[in-house]
């Protein structure tokens, strides 16, 4: 299974998930990336230090 994380914000549940990947308790599963809509969100470092691709997806005000 490929995982996609999404996070706004520190990150400790990305962590968790991220270390039960690794250490097999989510078995035959890899996290491919974090997602975080804001950009300074400390969670994309940790991601970042556990080698796993981050990308930011801003999100945008709504047209009036």
């Amino acid at each position: 299974m490929i995982i996609g994380i999404l996070i706004s914000g520190r990150g400790s549940n990305m962590v968790a998930l991220v270390d039960a990947v690794k250490s097999g308790e989510i078995p035959d599963s890899q996290v491919a990336v974090v997602i975080s809509d804001k950009p300074d969100a400390a969670g994309l470092q940790k991601a970042r230090e556990r080698g796993i691709e981050t990308l930011v997806i801003e999100r945008r005000s709504p047209r009036s």
